[in-house]
């Protein structure tokens, strides 16, 4: 049996992705990329870079995101505490919102970065917000926090590691490890009852920071499997297939207190 070579899985991940991006010109120094994921509704995710007069590039998605979630009556705007969670996620991205348009500006030679921070942001906003009840201000993110504060699980918000590739992979939580003890890297996954979409861009992250982590590492993934009025509800198995074939470890929300002596560690 041949070895795994993180080299040739790099580049053969790398490869892929290069074909599944396409580029065209849509007018005058606005270039129009459609990418390889799907947002909340079925809808291909398209990022615009526009040239600026001062010779930088600016990479928006058009305000796409937001005026779609809201179409489907989801509207952040209109409560302040979740304003506060889409501004202070969307920042760690470097990402700034105006008016509904999110947007990142940069220089040619940072453009790659930027796009895949954009694209980023893009899906943690369809994730985090599709599935959070509309009669509420809490979201995933807020009830995953709460469950480290009243365990006394000492968990970093928003920390963020350079894969191989050069590209920033972010996480929403980081436990520190010590001796014998891993670090652990968690990642939550709102919308548990969708397609693979989100699953897969949570891989890929995990894959490319593999790569460069040197120190023992544990990925998780928090899924949240109830609906909006928290009755429990099935997560897709393809999702959970998924990550158990790759060594990640799946912790749906409901079941969460079973893991609460591991991270508390």
């Amino acid at each position: 049996m041949l070895s795994l070579d993180a080299k040739k899985l790099s580049d053969n991940y790398l490869q892929w992705y290069k074909e599944q991006v396409s580029f065209k010109n849509v007018q005058k120094n606005v270039v129009q990329i459609d990418l390889p994921f799907l947002d909340s509704f079925q809808d291909e995710i398209a990022l615009y870079a526009v040239k600026l007069p001062n010779g930088e590039i600016k990479l928006t998605d058009d305000g796409w995101t937001l005026n779609g979630l809201e179409e489907h009556g989801v509207y952040i705007n209109r409560s302040k505490h979740r304003k506060e969670i889409l501004n202070n996620q969307i920042s760690l991205y470097g990402v700034e919102k105006i008016d509904d348009e999110l947007s990142v500006t940069v220089d040619l030679k940072h453009f790659p970065e930027a796009k895949h921070r954009l694209l980023q942001a893009v899906l943690f906003v369809n994730d985090m917000f599709m599935f959070s009840p509309t009669n509420t201000s809490n979201v995933f993110l807020d009830d995953v926090q709460s469950f480290f504060n009243e365990n006394n699980i000492r968990a970093t918000a928003g920390v963020s590691f350079l894969g191989q590739s050069g590209l920033t992979h972010k996480y929403d939580f980081l436990i520190s490890g010590f001796k014998d003890i891993p670090t652990r890297l968690i990642k939550t996954l709102s919308a548990s009852n969708n397609d693979t979409l989100f699953a897969k861009s949570i891989l890929t992250d995990i894959s490319q920071t593999r790569l460069v982590r040197q120190d023992p590492t544990t990925y998780y993934v928090f899924i949240n499997d109830r609906d909006k009025d928290k009755n429990k509800i099935e997560v897709n198995p393809e999702i959970l297939t998924l990550f158990k074939q790759n060594n990640i470890k799946a912790v749906k929300f409901t079941e969460r207190n079973a893991v609460i002596k591991e991270l508390a560690a």
